[in-house]
């Protein structure tokens, strides 16, 4: 049985100075291991959501809040919000913001540095993430002088290297180019094989079908709909009255459905070739 790491509990979030509540009446339990698609237009409240399963809204950026948020079944409070990096690390949308350091290498060791580590722990560690990250031939080079993709892996393996349970990714892969973008789909696809827990909040409908397991669905602060990937995406209309398209091909095989007869449509192009050619095929028999 699948064990509770992030549970939402009636929770709302009001920024300082704002009226209107950012989360609104937030329930909702992410298990451990899940990779978790977080989808919603713009201002539907994906950041805060990120922010919030990180402690850092409220108990850090300050305002208000109702309810709770439970982390490994700690409650979330401003005593713990900052041992949350033992647990979860997040990728914001412009990794170069958080680098300080003059290299990829120090770079990735600062954070351990500040907690303490033992050199010989340090350097293992260092070797281990460039690993995982595919970054050894980047090493001596300056974070800043890096592609934006290369960016965002310096910043996962910044984060693995504290070896969190959960990787929370607030649209860090809105400003990448194509490949940049499945640089990090990729690398965050086998973490997660490896049993690390994915949030990830992104516009990119065709990869949060791809990759991910569940989807969450935000709308002005609220949560419309929660579950695994294919049974959400199958919901056109309800999606589409959120401002949510479909994937492509979803939606083109959409506009076949009933003259086929289809009752699961596919949600990517692996998918979509299955059952084209299963069809194909039940006409070659029945010829």
């Amino acid at each position: 049985m699948a064990t509770p790491i992030i549970e939402f509990s009636g929770f709302s979030y009001y920024y300082p100075n704002y009226e209107n509540a950012a989360l609104n009446n937030i329930t909702v339990t992410i298990e451990s291991g899940d990779f978790i698609g977080l989808i919603g237009r713009n201002k539907a409240g994906k950041s805060t959501a990120c922010l919030s399963m990180m402690g850092l809204a409220p108990h850090i950026i300050g305002g208000d809040w109702i309810g709770e948020i439970k982390v490994n079944g700690n409650v979330l409070s401003a005593e713990n919000a900052s041992d949350m990096t033992k647990v979860a690390g997040i990728v914001f949308q412009d990794a170069e913001s958080q680098f300080t350091q003059e290299t990829v290498e120090d770079e990735i060791a600062f954070s351990m540095c500040n907690l303490g580590l033992e050199r010989s722990e340090i350097i293992k560690r260092i070797e281990e993430v460039m690993d995982s990250c595919y970054l050894h031939e980047l090493s001596g080079r300056s974070p800043f002088h890096l592609s934006g993709g290369q960016q965002q892996r310096l910043a996962v393996a910044c984060l693995l290297a504290l070896r969190p349970d959960i990787i929370i990714l607030d649209e860090s892969t809105s400003q990448l180019d194509p490949i940049g973008r499945d640089e990090i789909f990729n690398l965050v696809s086998r973490l997660h094989q490896e049993g690390k827990t994915i949030i990830m909040a992104d516009h990119n409908i065709e990869k949060i079908a791809e990759y991910t397991d569940k989807v969450m669905v935000l709308h002005d602060g609220e949560l419309k709909l929660f579950g695994e990937t294919k049974y959400i995406f199958q919901k056109k209309e309800e999606l589409n009255g959120y401002d949510i398209r479909l994937p492509q091909v979803t939606d083109a095989v959409f506009k076949l459905k009933d003259i086929y007869n289809f009752k699961e449509l596919p949600i990517n192009l692996n998918e979509a070739e299955q059952l084209f050619t299963h069809l194909e095929n039940n006409k070659r028999r029945n010829k």
